[in-house]
């Protein structure tokens, strides 16, 4: 699969015999080295003219790492919505991954790792601001909150509070038959076809596509800088930024995935399948 190239980049120093296991231990390496690698590489776009930029590499490599393990154990703990049939472990899954982004973000932004933390719930980002004085400030992610519309709309959906609450996780069902393999994530929305909403293993495989959207809010931070000097500029701008958290990462997922998809030999022949396939224990390609 070719995002693998991206896992043998980050992790190219560690023996052979580690990375060629498509095991936990590849799995943690991804996440660790994702979020490390680009951490880095955030932390100096945002680095201050004052700071030495080997200091502020390192220091964003070292909390992305810390942020890129919670995210793998997040991960981990999302499978067991499966494992032991417990819809609740969608919310002790969904602390975790909170945590871990939150310090990636801080990671990028050459924050300290405890800065800034934030929790998402749908198109809902709720930060908590714990540097000087202790704020909570209400966001709303737009493209997020954009799915959420058309599918609140849509006559061929319809919401699924008990799930949505169970979960903590936006929740829809359909009986659109276009969904053929039980459902699609849109994302941080899921779309469930009537049938397989007490399907717990796919609960599971579609709860990693949205944690797989989160896996790229280091993205946001790299344009810090730009919009802090719009918000000094623009009082109108200022405003915006205040009510929107900027959800920017979508394109690059989707061409992603899109890229995953060529020379596809089987549905799971796709990097961000196969992760939803490994954590939910559903079929993958050999």
């Amino acid at each position: 699969m070719k995002i693998k190239i991206l896992v043998l980049l980050i992790v190219f120093l560690l023996p052979k015999k580690t990375i060629s296991q498509e095991t936990k231990t590849e799995m943690a390496l991804y996440n660790i080295g994702l979020n490390s690698v680009f951490s880095g590489i955030g932390a100096l776009l945002n680095k201050k003219p004052n700071e030495k930029w080997h200091k502020v590499l390192l220091k964003g490599m070292g909390q992305g790492a810390l942020g890129g393990y919670l995210i793998y154990e997040s991960k981990n703990l999302i499978g067991d919505i499966n494992n032991k049939k417990a819809w609740e472990y969608s919310w002790y899954g969904k602390i975790v991954n909170s945590a871990g982004t939150s310090i990636v973000e801080n990671a990028s932004s050459n924050r300290d790792f405890w800065e800034k933390w934030h929790l998402n719930f749908g198109f809902n980002r709720i930060e908590f601001h714990t540097k000087d004085k202790f704020k909570v400030k209400y966001k709303i992610m737009p493209v997020s909150f954009i799915l959420t519309a058309t599918a609140l709309i849509s006559p061929e959906a319809n919401f699924e509070l008990k799930r949505t609450l169970q979960t903590g996780e936006f929740i829809f069902s359909t009986n659109n038959p276009k969904h053929e393999s039980g459902a699609s994530t849109f994302g941080n929305i899921i779309v469930f076809t009537n049938d397989r909403l007490n399907d717990y293993s796919l609960f599971s495989h579609e709860i990693i596509h949205i944690y797989q959207y989160y896996d790229f809010n280091f993205i946001n931070t790299y344009l810090n800088k730009p919009i802090n000097r719009w918000r000094n500029k623009s009082k109108t701008f200022k405003s915006i930024n205040d009510v929107f958290y900027f959800d920017m990462q979508v394109p690059i997922l989707r061409g992603l995935y899109l890229l995953e998809n060529l020379n596809r030999n089987c549905y799971y022949d796709n990097f961000f399948e196969n992760e939803a396939g490994f954590y939910s224990k559903t079929k993958i390609c050999e």
